[in-house]
């Protein structure tokens, strides 16, 4: 396995790979979210929301207390402090007299929101209640009652005020009667009499400068009017809670990422190989062929060579054979799983490589899934079963179909059972020697799976092999299973082979015309080897010599050979 990816890491790519099988997850919860947030504005209790704008004035005890304001140059009234009142437990108390409401004036308080626009000497009263009419009510009865608590306060504030000036006028006045009282039966000289004088222009002086504030403060009480509605506030046509506006999207982001979280655990815990990026980051194989889901369409046939799959087949030819060099070899081509894709695989390779280098044999050795004889056009026919059995040769089974010269087929056989049961490793030595003798390739498509003990025999025998792994089917674990396997038995992997799923749903489409015999090939003149049907001994069932270079040695570059 590659040691630069780790297999429970995620490439960038793997993540849009996850939204492209997971779509229907996303979407899915997606719609979902929309769907309950659209049934939660339906089933949610309405809040409705009513807004009053007052206008806040100066009143006299602003003045008088020489309050500076905060909010605007020159207002004599601090509206913060204003927007503080407006949700006091007085003016609640005044406005839920007003509503006749059974709540507290902590629970009214609760349901108001004061704002006030920047640079204004405006405040707006907003109030929730559960019906429109309820809420205009309730905002303009905190807006009456704001105003009269602060027309009261004011008036409060300023006869605060002149209460002590007037009681210190009125002490001053007593205070001077008795001054000239005393003064009248006095005599003009006397020294007393001039003290009490001085004594009654002084309480005079003070009497002027505090009737003087109390005729300011009695002005500024004539102004206790702190303002007026601006705006009164309407039953509105239609809530502010739930907003739709605000709920739908919220419910549809929430859907997004939920499922988006669903999506990527589920396939967390899928452990299939999704892709032929998954093969080569996850098994360390190069992927020789990657055909895509429209490779094959409804049925299973063998490519044409000028068709994008029938070029991709060439292509693997081409690699096989550089990858093998010169001489004979035997390649295997092995399914991850049982099913037809190895066979499929097997076929256009064989077919590929007798049509692009040289002769080729096709071996049939899955008994149990392989479709090349339909695809041949060979079912039905004798082949590996009885060749191992000893009641059939190679030259008596081995058959060549119509239209594809240089390209021989050994089918499974009529009773495969037989194959189960007598294909030794000596059996299968030797036949792969005589194989090589009549041919410069020989494909042999088998099972690398659980159950593919049966072949293993003829899989030793291989010089290379190409595992074949349909892709969203195999697990990673089947496919790490079969390459530990095929290298138990020291055969050499080439790469993988990533193709889409093949099911019995696919018709096989064979080629047209009858088939060729052994003997049909030796009249044509056609150098197929001998097929004489008596497998060679064990003993010279060795493969041919490697090629050699110019210095008369063998290149390993040239070649696969067995580890």
């Amino acid at each position: 396995m590659s040691s630069s990816q780790q297999p429970g890491s995620l490439a960038a790519v793997d993540y849009t790979g996850v939204l492209r099988r997971r779509w229907w997850v996303v979407a899915g919860f997606a719609v979902a979210g929309l769907i309950g947030a659209a049934a939660y504005t339906v089933v949610a209790p309405k809040t409705y929301t009513a807004t009053a704008a007052v206008f806040v004035k100066t009143t006299g005890a602003d003045v008088g207390n020489g309050i500076t304001g905060n909010r605007t140059s020159g207002a004599l009234v601090n509206l913060d402090t204003e927007a503080q009142l407006v949700t006091s437990g007085t003016v609640a108390t005044i406005a839920g007299r007003s509503m006749h409401s059974s709540l507290t004036p902590y629970e009214l308080a609760k349901q108001v929101k004061v704002t006030v626009p920047p640079n204004s000497q405006v405040l707006l009263i907003a109030c929730d209640a559960p019906t429109g009419p309820g809420a205009a009510a309730c905002a303009n009865d905190f807006a009456a009652a704001y105003l009269k608590n602060r027309s009261t306060s004011a008036t409060t504030v300023l006869n605060a005020q002149i209460k002590p000036l007037a009681a210190k006028v009125s002490a001053l006045e007593k205070a001077m009667a008795k001054l000239n009282t005393a003064i009248s039966g006095l005599a003009k000289n006397s020294a007393t009499r001039l003290t009490d004088q001085a004594a009654l222009a002084g309480d005079k002086i003070q009497a002027r400068s505090l009737n003087g504030e109390i005729t300011t403060l009695t002005g500024l009480a004539a102004n206790v009017d702190g303002g007026y509605v601006i705006t009164a506030a309407t039953p509105p046509s239609k809530p502010s809670s739930p907003s739709k506006t605000l709920v739908l999207p919220s419910g549809l982001v929430a859907g997004l990422v939920i499922g988006l979280i669903v999506a990527f655990v589920w396939d967390r815990r899928d452990k299939r190989l999704h892709t032929a990026a998954d093969v080569e980051r996850l098994l360390g194989l190069p992927v020789l062929l990657n055909l895509s889901r429209k490779a094959f369409g409804r049925q299973v046939s063998l490519a044409s060579p000028r068709s994008p799959t029938g070029r991709a087949f060439t292509e693997l030819a081409y690699t096989v054979a550089a990858s093998l060099g010169e001489g004979s070899h035997v390649v295997l081509v092995a399914g991850a799983t049982p099913g037809p894709g190895a066979s499929v695989v097997a076929a256009n390779l064989a077919a590929a490589l007798a049509r692009t280098h040289s002769e080729a044999v096709l071996v049939c050795a899955d008994t149990r899934d392989s479709v090349a004889p339909k695809l041949f056009g060979l079912a039905g026919s004798r082949g590996l079963a009885e060749v191992v059995a000893g009641v059939a040769t190679v030259g008596e089974v081995v058959r060549g179909p119509a239209g594809l010269p240089g390209l021989w087929v050994i089918p499974p056989g009529l009773d495969t059972s037989l194959t189960d049961y007598q294909l030794q490793y000596d059996t299968a030595r030797a036949l792969t020697s005589q194989l090589r003798r009549d041919a410069r390739y020989v494909v042999i498509e088998a099972q690398a799976g659980d159950d593919a003990a049966d072949n293993l025999a003829l899989a030793e025998c291989a010089d290379a092999a190409v595992l074949t792994v349909e892709v969203e089917h195999v697990t990673r674990e089947e496919a790490a299973s079969c390459i530990t396997r095929l290298q138990r038995i020291r055969v050499a992997l080439l790469g993988a082979a990533a193709l889409p799923v093949i099911s019995d749903r696919h018709a096989v489409r064979p080629v047209q015309g009858p088939p060729r015999g052994a003997a049909q090939a030796r009249d044509n003149g056609r150098s197929h080897g001998e097929f004489t049907g008596t497998p060679a001994p064990a003993a010279r069932a060795t493969p041919p010599p490697p090629a050699r270079t110019r210095d008369g040695h063998g290149d390993p570059a040239d070649r696969v050979t067995r580890q």
